[in-house]
């Protein structure tokens, strides 16, 4: 199955059940409106006027609302794998048409600052953190022989790390090089605050300072994250659905250890494999039941880090 996208700077998804017909998934934030469909390779023409039908759709409900659509800043991406992606005749494809202009496909998009490109490879996404960091070290370097290690240790983790980290369980599915790729930009971290040379090794320096190798920070991470879904009670039930204890249906409450084992998904591809809700699940039923059964998310991370960097 390959999924359509069209991104666009529409902000009116929450309006979206008073347009009548309308038949294709959304997705919302507070600037962007995503619109999207599953498709067989063989049913993509079909699934692109079934979306060129509802774009015509929203295009109307807007212009009875006094409201414009941006087909400028509107951008389209067929996603699936390599194989399939590169079976698709695109000069012979139905184009997408939003309020009489044509949107062309593109290899990559952005949404939330995250970077998707048309194979979820995640490699422009890795790029992308590997240029902003190397700027923003090039940056402070000019400071470095100005400022105390107590600072830069500061500055590292207010202004360098959220680089680094952010939306980081989105993309779990990184091979050994992108991995690796992110292990040498948390090390320029290291080098930056203890002033060391390119080739300079930095493990005893990332013990000093605590910090996870790049694995297993991005590990506590999905923990976390996981630990939220399960137990807020604000957390979104689109994504608590995901997830299933072996317990009874008061599991999240009830906290033995039968109750805090979570049902791994059923899945057939190694892609599928290595998504959140397969990789979190395999974590989580990883940890020990004390660490499971923590009673606050800070207790939590307190927890899981030591866990993963013993004293």
């Amino acid at each position: 199955m390959l999924p359509l996208v069209l991104k666009s700077t529409t902000p009116l998804s929450t309006h979206l059940g008073d347009v009548k017909g309308y038949r294709t998934k959304t997705g919302e934030t507070s600037n962007d409106l995503q619109v999207y469909e599953h498709a067989k390779l063989m049913d993509l023409p079909n699934t692109i006027g079934l979306l060129n039908k509802d774009l015509d759709l929203i295009v109307d409900w807007c212009k009875s609302h006094g409201l414009k659509v941006n087909p400028s800043k509107t951008k389209a991406i067929i996603i699936g794998s390599q194989k399939l992606v590169n079976l698709i005749d695109f000069s012979s494809l139905p184009g997408i048409i939003f309020d009489g202009t044509p949107v062309p496909y593109s290899d990559t998009v952005k949404n939330l600052g995250v970077t998707f490109d048309k194979f979820l490879s995640w490699a422009p996404q890795i790029s992308e953190v590997s240029r902003r960091m190397f700027a923003s070290v090039g940056s402070l370097r000019r400071l470095s022989n100005f400022l105390p290690i107590p600072t830069k240790i500061a500055l590292a983790q207010s202004l360098l790390l959220p680089i680094l980290d952010y939306a980081d369980t989105c993309y779990l599915n990184l091979n050994e090089e992108m991995l690796n790729k992110l292990e040498r930009i948390q090390n320029l971290c290291i080098r930056f605050i203890f002033g060391l040379r390119k080739y300079d090794h930095v493990s005893e320096y990332r013990e000093k300072l605590k910090w996870l190798p790049i694995r297993l920070r991005r590990n506590t991470h999905i923990l976390s994250l996981l630990y939220c879904i399960l137990f807020n009670p604000t957390s979104p039930t689109y994504l608590k659905e995901r997830f299933e204890f072996l317990g009874d249906t008061h599991c999240r409450s009830l906290r033995s250890d039968k109750n805090l084992t979570l049902k791994i998904p059923s899945h057939n591809t190694s892609f599928y494999s290595k998504s959140f809700s397969v990789e979190a699940v395999r974590l989580w039923n990883s940890l020990p039941l004390h660490i499971r059964s923590a009673q606050s998310i800070d207790k939590f991370k307190k927890l899981v880090k030591a866990h993963f960097f013993p004293p």
